[in-house]
C-alpha cells in the first residue's frame, strides 16, 4: 500500500512539474511588448523589413493581389543577365508599372519610419573593371553594390523619381495602395505585415532609361543594414 502511494505521489509531482515548463504560445505580455516596442533606446535599423513582392509564394498564408499584377521585372540576384529569358522587361512609354512590396514592422518603428518607392539608373561606378571578371563577374560586382544603396542618401545620385508616405501605415493615398495583411508576433513583439502595391504610369523623359526600383523605411545614411532597404535592379527598360 505504502509503494503504491508514494508512486502515485511521484506521478502526481512529474505531471506538475511537466505542465509548469509547458510554454503556452498564445500568451502576450501587452504590457512588456509595448514598452519593449516603444523603447526608445532600441536600434530601428532591425525592426523594419523591407522586400518586393516575387509571386505567390513570397508571402505563404496571406492573400496577394491576382497574379498578373506581381513586378514583370528581371529576376532578382541573378548574375547571367545576358540571358533572353532574364533581361529587363520593356515598357512603352505611358505604360503603367505596376510596384509591389511589403514590410514587416512593430507599431512603434512603423510611426517612426515611412515608406519611400524610387525609380533610378545605375551610378557608372556600379559597373566597372576594378574588379575584373577573372576575380568577381562585374554584374555580381553591381548586385552586391545594390544590396545596401539608397539613392539620395550621402553622394548617392538623386533617384529620377520619388514616392513616399510619412509613416508605414494603411493608405489609399494616390499612387500608393497600402493594407495589413498579416500579424506575427516574435520575442513577445507583436508585428504588421504591411502589402504596399505603388502603379507608375512612366513618363516620357524615361524613353531609353534602364531602371532600377528602390523600397526604403528611411534607415539610418550609412548604415551596412540591409533591412527597411531593398533594391530591385536593373528591373526594366523603356524602349
Amino acid at each position: 500500500m505504502k509503494k503504491y502511494i508514494r508512486i502515485t505521489c511521484l506521478l502526481i509531482c512529474i505531471s506538475i512539474i511537466t505542465a509548469s515548463c509547458t510554454k503556452d504560445e498564445t500568451i502576450i505580455d501587452g504590457a512588456a511588448n509595448t514598452a519593449t516596442s516603444g523603447s526608445s533606446v532600441l536600434s530601428l535599423n532591425n525592426r523594419v523589413l523591407a522586400a518586393f513582392v516575387i509571386d505567390s509564394s513570397t508571402l505563404p498564408g496571406v492573400v496577394l493581389p491576382a497574379s498578373g499584377t506581381y513586378n514583370k521585372f528581371r529576376k532578382l540576384f541573378t548574375y547571367d543577365t545576358v540571358a533572353t529569358v532574364n533581361k529587363p522587361v520593356a515598357y512603352a512609354v505611358g505604360e503603367t508599372v505596376n510596384i509591389i512590396g511589403y514590410m514587416k514592422t512593430d507599431d512603434s518603428a512603423a510611426l517612426k519610419r515611412r515608406i519611400i518607392v524610387r525609380l533610378f539608373r545605375a551610378p557608372s561606378s556600379f559597373i566597372t573593371a576594378a574588379n575584373p571578371p577573372s576575380v568577381v563577374n562585374v554584374m555580381q560586382r553591381a548586385e552586391d553594390s545594390y544590396r545596401t544603396y539608397a539613392p539620395g542618401v550621402g553622394t548617392n545620385p538623386v533617384a529620377d523619381t520619388t514616392f513616399s508616405l510619412p509613416v508605414i501605415a494603411p493608405s489609399t493615398t494616390a499612387p500608393f495602395n497600402v493594407s495589413i495583411v498579416g500579424k506575427e508576433s516574435s520575442g513577445g513583439i507583436n508585428y504588421n505585415i504591411y502589402l504596399i502595391r505603388l502603379a507608375f504610369t512612366i513618363p516620357a523623359s524615361y524613353s531609353g532609361r534602364l531602371m532600377s526600383v528602390n523600397l526604403n523605411a528611411n534607415v539610418t545614411p550609412g548604415s551596412a543594414e540591409q533591412y527597411g532597404n531593398a533594391n530591385w535592379i536593373y528591373a526594366f527598360r523603356v524602349r
